[in-house]
């Protein structure tokens, strides 16, 4: 599993996929722990690529949580995740 949502609009994001966590203009990065990382899909602004070119996923309190998966599979789940479905891409 690298990245499933539920019909709660939850999104869980494996920790092997994730590039990076960090918010702009802060001194450094979050942390993450080697635990999934939940994030609910309506606090997600959109979805883009970033200055490096990764696929990111941009939120309402402005981190930036950079994945290494296709942006169509990333697309797919925050779709499925704004509709209340439950979907897993492996």
């Amino acid at each position: 599993m690298r990245l499933k949502c539920n019909k709660n609009s939850l999104i869980c994001i494996s920790q092997k996929v994730i590039l990076g966590i960090k918010r702009p203009n802060s001194l450094e990065g979050a942390k993450v722990l080697g635990k999934p990382v939940l994030i609910n899909a309506c606090n997600i602004v959109f979805l883009s690529h970033n200055n490096d070119g990764q696929v990111t996923f941009f939120t309402q309190n402005g981190f930036e949580i950079s994945i290494n998966i296709f942006f169509s599979e990333a697309e797919q789940i925050l779709n499925s995740a704004m509709q209340g479905k439950e979907d897993e891409v492996n």
